[in-house]
């Protein structure tokens, strides 16, 4: 078995993975960027999703200074704990409102180019595959340290030792293990939006990091709220932001009828729904908007959908209120003229809202261990747009110091066998299935039933089918799997990952009966701050999920605010 030696790992190949890496090697730390695929190559296996989505911009939240009329701090704060309906943690949103412009002028010296000094605005580049350049332009940094970056490394599980993380293990693409030794991990591995059939996520986002996480004993929350919304099925994934139309939204079946109005409850018309959707692009509960996105998701599970699994979408009299050129643009790269063609849209995964619990450092539950950009929980039930790219950045920064310091006052230890065997077993026993059934084969399965029961809105019958389906494929992976192939050893991983996360958002989901923001039951409709003003935290003790009521606002306390948030669009 490979053995390596580092200060700081790692985990990670998107934005907030480099700026963790940058501020790790400043501050002094021997380095190490461990990274599934290739490094810094859009749309590919460890790419991370800063360096992946196509889209026509990327916008990073700013904050303008103390009495500007522009983003005052204070009222980005109030806006973001309430998009989060009490549910995001308040110490974190101010250390983001605090910190994220000197992360956009650290970008800047880097020589990343705005479009827009006061919104930090992006423009597809495509001389780094038609996404954003924040990879890029990190990596190049990267590139001229001493920092010693691992590809093709599949990282399976942490290596824990009286109580703190000591590296990790993993397997490389031709299935043969290796072991990091770090005096400080730091998971930059992104969400699960390959649990989902419709996700922005590159191919490698499979929960890893919360996985590894839980397994090793540290703390998730907030793990039923995620962040949903219009996107196109064909002929590429693509944000739809639905703004200031000056008419209903004219949204057709693969018949070509309108059925928008057939699932909008009494006394809400179809006006509304279209006027309260140009205020927001994700999924949410918190006004009648909800209905058009269940009416979109709805029809094709009524089997009236497109041959691509979407609706029409007529754009032709419509005009996005914000940089509205950039996505006629784009969508002309793709070769549909918006004047003329119906584009076919469905609702995707975009991202989690809650992840590993940190703290201001980006350090988590676990000592030695550390979690930022998806892979950490800070948000609520909604979050405001252009905060998960610049949380990246801030939580990068800080995690990657933190984390230099942590490592290098711990004196170097050898990690012993007896710690790495119990890892490395469930490696050499997957390694020698012979069932029916290859990972590849398995995850289409698990990806639609997710996607048809948790994306949206859910109840308990879709919950519970959710969980059977779960504890199914546990006993198809354990005994039906086939590893006909070296890099099916890492694709068995992931889906291990994937029914671990799954199994905590369903479980999840299932114990907050009521609607808050991005979590909807269709059979709890109502939001219940009386019972359910408490954030869900989980562990996992003797291979068991555990959850416990705890409020990360508890010290703060939260109110609804009249005219909720106040900047809109807010998402």
């Amino acid at each position: 078995m490979k053995r390596y030696r580092t200060d700081v790992l790692v985990a990670g190949g998107g934005g907030a993975a480099t700026a963790a890496t940058i501020a790790a090697h400043e501050a002094g730390a021997r380095t190490m960027l461990a990274v599934k695929g290739r490094f810094g190559v859009p749309g590919t296996r460890g790419a991370g999703a800063t360096s992946n989505p196509l889209a026509d911009f990327w916008t990073i939240r700013t904050v303008g200074p103390e009495g500007s009329f522009f983003n005052p701090p204070d009222a980005v704060f109030a806006d973001m704990i309430q998009a989060g309906l009490g549910m995001a943690d308040p110490q974190l949103c101010r250390v983001f409102v605090d910190e994220v412009s000197d992360a956009v002028k650290r970008l800047r010296a880097m020589g990343m180019q705005f479009q827009s000094k006061m919104l930090a605005t992006m423009e597809a580049n495509p001389n780094a595959g038609k996404t954003n350049s924040i990879v890029a332009i990190q990596k190049a940094i990267i590139e001229q340290t001493e920092t010693q970056v691992l590809e093709h490394a599949n990282l399976t599980d942490l290596v824990v030792a009286d109580g703190c993380c000591d590296g990790a293990v993993g397997v490389d693409d031709a299935g043969e293990p290796f072991l990091v030794e770090a005096g400080a991990v730091v998971l930059a591995t992104g969400g699960v939006g390959q649990l989902f059939q419709y996700s922005f996520n590159p191919p490698g986002n499979t929960g890893d990091g919360y996985a590894m996480a839980l397994r090793a004993g540290a703390e998730l929350f907030n793990m039923e709220f995620m962040q949903q919304g219009l996107a196109t099925t064909w002929p590429t994934q693509a944000m739809v932001m639905l703004y200031e139309m000056d008419e209903p939204y004219r949204i057709l079946n693969a018949h070509g009828k309108c059925f928008i109005e057939q699932y909008l409850p009494a006394g809400v018309s179809l006006e509304e729904v279209s006027r309260l959707k140009a205020f927001h692009w994700p999924v949410s509960c918190r006004d009648a908007a909800l209905h058009l996105d269940r009416a979109i998701k709805g029809e094709v599970m009524a089997g009236r959908g497109t041959a691509h699994d979407g609706v029409f979408l007529d754009l032709s009299r419509a005009e996005r209120g914000f940089l509205p050129e950039l996505f006629v643009k784009f969508m002309g790269s793709q070769g549909l003229d918006m004047r003329r063609d119906l584009i076919q849209v469905q609702l995707h995964h975009h991202t989690s809202n809650g992840g590993i619990r940190i703290d201001t450092s980006g350090q988590a539950t676990l000592p030695g261990l550390f979690a930022v950009g998806e892979a950490a929980g800070w948000q609520g039930a909604d979050r405001l747009g252009g905060t998960m790219l610049g949380g990246s950045q801030v939580f990068g920064w800080r995690a990657g110091r933190k984390a230099a310091e942590v490592a290098c006052r711990r004196s170097a230890t050898n990690v012993s066998a007896t710690t790495v065997e119990p890892l490395l077993e469930p490696l050499a026993r997957m390694r020698e299935a012979r069932g029916r059934h290859r990972p590849d084969d398995l995850r289409p399965a698990l990806q639609r039933v997710m996607w048809e029961c948790l994306i949206v809105e859910k109840d308990s019958a879709s919950l519970a089918r959710a969980r059977q389906f779960i504890a199914d494929e546990r006993d198809r992976l354990a005994n039906d799997l086939a590893i006909a192939q070296p890099f099916d050893l890492a694709l068995a991983c992931e889906h291990r990952n994937l029914l671990d996360v799954a199994e905590v958002i369903v479980e999840a989901a299932s114990l907050r009966t009521e609607s808050r923001g991005s979590h909807v039951r269709s059979d709890c409709p109502l939001r219940d701050d009386a019972h359910w003003l408490t954030n869900l935290f989980a562990t996992r003790v003797n291979g068991q999920v555990r959850f416990e009521r705890k409020w990360v606002a508890q010290d703060q306390g939260w109110t609804d605010r009249p005219g909720d948030i106040r900047i809109k669009p807010w998402g």
